[in-house]
């Protein structure tokens, strides 16, 4: 057999410098462990991760999508809210929420009234389906977190809490400092 078909069978291609890729595997290793020690990487990760396993059974079960389900959950936890609001405690642009909203009012489970106090905004409520509908996520997104740590004991559990509590306490004087343009320097 020629070194040529030997190579290809071990999904290697002549020409290649295999030193090179060992190196580059060996530096995207480091990089992987480096990023493994920061805790905003660690979150992000998490939080996709979470998600990606968590869409499919949204959308078969509810026919929502992950942005809707958060909408109609946080609406589950207030008596009314705005657009803004909504985008601004999610995280979630104005346009997606925009979208996102739009639906649910079509699919009949948000109510979208105009302020009369202000009649440049819509007031969000959920609808009698929509509190249905909340129970339901509700449910199925405490099952899955209760699932997901059980990996910690109750002391542990109870700091991990207390820890995500604190950070998000310093979320907003992080963003203001962004916004200002720190953290840009080396």
């Amino acid at each position: 057999m020629c070194r040529d078909q030997l190579l290809s069978r071990i999904n290697v291609t002549p020409g290649i410098d295999m030193a090179a890729i060992k190196k580059k595997a060996k530096h995207k290793s480091a990089a992987d462990e480096e990023l493994g020690t920061h805790a905003l990487a660690i979150v992000s990760f998490l939080y996709n991760r979470v998600i990606a396993g968590a869409a499919p059974a949204l959308r078969k079960r509810t026919g929502l999508s992950v942005t809707e389900a958060r909408i109609v959950f946080h609406l589950g936890t207030t008596s009314w809210t705005t657009a803004n609001k909504l985008a601004k405690n999610l995280g979630i642009d104005k346009a997606a929420i925009s979208r996102a909203t739009n639906r649910l009012v079509e699919l009949g489970l948000v109510a979208s009234e105009r302020d009369p106090n202000h009649a440049a905004r819509n007031i969000l409520t959920l609808t009698e389906a929509g509190e249905a509908q909340c129970k339901q996520i509700a449910h199925f997104t405490f099952a899955r977190e209760k699932h997901l740590l059980n990996v910690l004991d109750d002391e542990e559990h109870r700091q991990f809490l207390k820890s995500l509590r604190k950070i998000l306490t310093n979320v907003e004087s992080v963003n203001k400092l962004v916004a200002q343009g720190h953290f840009w320097e080396e």
